[in-house]
């Protein structure tokens, strides 16, 4: 029991990583400039990546799992689906945060923020995040079959 809990937490870690991975990858390409400020390169930068990390954590191990993602094409569908639960998890945190962070707004109007981040953001970043999403769920699949066949060789 205890082999298993620590073979799936480790997948889930791989899996976090690789997500936040390619989250700070795309948020890069979109909001990183030279003279950005700090609070805007965590809120646009480093913030994506985390919620892409806890999104990767939670629904990205299962990638990894040679029983449950057996295909490209179903790997590519489970990182849109992990890409999707980061978008949602950083709407949440981004509607909380930016009134925590940037003056003029007030936690008030965090249902307002977090409607706007939805409609809008998908609107303008809808695209990367698949992108990303299909790119991460082949490359994390492709790195777990390419760890197994060589787990299995040893073996042998």
């Amino acid at each position: 029991m205890i082999k298993f809990i620590r073979q799936y937490t480790g997948k889930r870690f791989l899996a976090a990583s690789w997500f936040a991975l390619f989250g700070f990858l795309a948020a890069s390409i979109f909001f990183l400039r030279p003279n950005v400020r700090f609070h805007a390169l965590c809120m646009y930068v480093l913030l994506p990546a985390a919620c892409a990390g806890i999104a990767g954590f939670f629904w990205g191990g299962s990638i990894l799992d040679g029983t449950a993602t057996r295909s490209y094409a179903n790997s590519m569908l489970r990182g849109i689906g992990v890409t999707a639960g980061a978008f949602a998890i950083f709407a949440v945190v981004f509607a909380v945060g930016l009134p925590l962070l940037e003056r003029g707004w007030s936690l008030k109007q965090s249902a307002g923020i977090f409607i706007t981040t939805l409609t809008l953001g998908l609107l303008m970043v809808g695209p990367m995040i698949l992108l990303a999403g299909v790119i991460a769920g082949i490359t994390l699949h492709l790195l777990g079959r390419l760890a197994s066949t060589k787990t299995d060789d040893r073996a042998v």
